[in-house]
């Protein structure tokens, strides 16, 4: 028995305004050219904003393309149109958000948006969420792409190290050869002196010629046993240099898939639906929709963290309108260049994670003293950063977990 799916829908009329956001959530770019190909389309010198312009301008009647598009639509949103068929809008909302949660958010849009019974207050939070997650998600594509080209610049200067240890270890595995073959030399050598004493116990039965000899002999071997101890001792301190290049190599290269699974967790949360182009942008207010306004003349004043990551905090602040400072959590030089820092800001963030214990006490009662906002981060990671100083808190002092 087929499924009911008459109280839905087509594309073609659905209100123009739902049409993009639902299109470019669900169908990529190899899936627009492929339904442009099928109707008989030449798609080879035509760019991915023209497959969807294309697509769009045959949205508003009933035609090849416009069923098409349809007929894939309900595929991908078939199981999800059963779900919601029955339900009241705020069932069907609970769901919403399941799914706009998990990344698949487009077919279940679709969905809410063709049924002919679904509410006008679901549909405008639907479509005012949609909205909001595409700029979210273009401007961390943005921030992310510029992230990678450092991270890249990173990984290039990571490789030419290890590629420079590893010649120096080849160097040494070579001296290491050397200082064996000379060993074994030496060796051979004592057991030909060791020989030779036996020989003359046999040839001079002389007390005293033979005693000279054994001695001058024993000398000699003295002075090899002596030799073969300083090579031996040579090898070992090799040995030791060899270990500590091989941690210091396990260490670059384990910094170096943190960076990357950190950037690959990023880049996996964005959301196909960011191509698409606003239908709505002339009405969007800044200071209510855009995170670049969070921080909007605010200036953020970071203390620890990874040092070589403070370009990386520095764009997370700067991309949400504040303004950026930065200081690695040592106190030699006493506190007071620290205070000038705390008082001029707005808001401290301080990773305990790569803090010193002291340095986290200072900032804590300076804070106190000139009443100042004080964010303290389990973790000193990008998106423990972001995550504080997007998140609004009401307490002046308080603790953020990485989540």
């Amino acid at each position: 028995m087929l499924d009911d799916l008459s109280s839905f829908m087509p594309i073609w009329k659905l209100e123009a305004h739902f049409k993009c956001p639902i299109v470019g959530a669900v169908l990529s770019v190899d899936q627009h050219r492929n339904i442009l190909k099928k109707c008989g389309y030449n798609t080879k010198r035509m760019k991915p904003y023209e497959y969807h312009q294309q697509l769009m301008a045959k949205l508003n009647s009933e035609n090849n393309v416009s069923i098409k598009v349809n007929n894939y639509l309900r595929q991908k949103a078939r199981k999800m149109m059963i779900q919601i068929s029955n339900l009241p809008d705020d069932e069907v909302e609970i769901l919403w958000k399941k799914h706009l949660e998990s990344g698949k958010a487009g077919p279940m849009m679709y969905a809410i948006i063709s049924h002919e019974k679904t509410g006008v207050m679901l549909l405008q939070d639907v479509f005012g969420q949609m909205h909001m997650h595409a700029h979210a998600n273009m401007t961390e594509i943005f921030n992310i792409k510029k992230k990678l080209v450092y991270t890249d610049q990173a990984l290039i200067q990571l490789q030419q190290k290890i590629s420079i240890k590893d010649k120096k270890f080849k160097e040494l595995m070579q001296l290491r050869k050397s200082d064996l073959k000379t060993i074994s030399i030496l060796q051979e050598e004592n057991r030909k002196y060791k020989a030779d004493i036996y020989k003359y116990m046999d040839l001079h039965s002389s007390k005293e010629n033979f005693d000279n000899q054994i001695f001058s002999l024993k000398q000699k071997i003295d002075t090899k046993d002596q030799e073969v101890k300083n090579t031996f001792k040579q090898v070992r301190i090799l040995e030791r240099e060899k270990k500590s290049m091989q941690v210091e190599i396990f260490g670059l290269k384990n910094e170096n898939e943190l960076i990357q699974k950190q950037f690959r967790s990023l880049v996996n949360g964005i959301d196909s639906c960011t191509d698409n182009e606003c239908p709505n942008k002339s009405n969007c207010i800044k200071e209510a929709c855009c995170p670049q306004y969070k921080l909007c003349a605010k200036r953020i004043f970071m203390i620890g963290g990874i040092t070589r990551m403070k370009s990386f905090y520095r764009d997370v602040v700067e991309n949400a309108g504040g303004r950026f400072d930065y200081h690695d959590g040592y106190l030699k030089g006493g506190q007071a260049h620290l205070e000038a820092r705390v008082k001029r800001c707005d808001m401290v963030v301080c990773p305990v994670n790569c803090n010193s214990h002291n340095a986290c006490l200072k900032v804590k009662k300076l804070c106190s003293k000139y009443n100042k906002t004080l964010k303290f981060l389990q973790s000193s990671s990008l998106s423990a950063v972001a995550n504080a100083l997007l998140t609004p808190n009401h307490n002046k002092i308080s603790i953020h977990r990485d989540i």
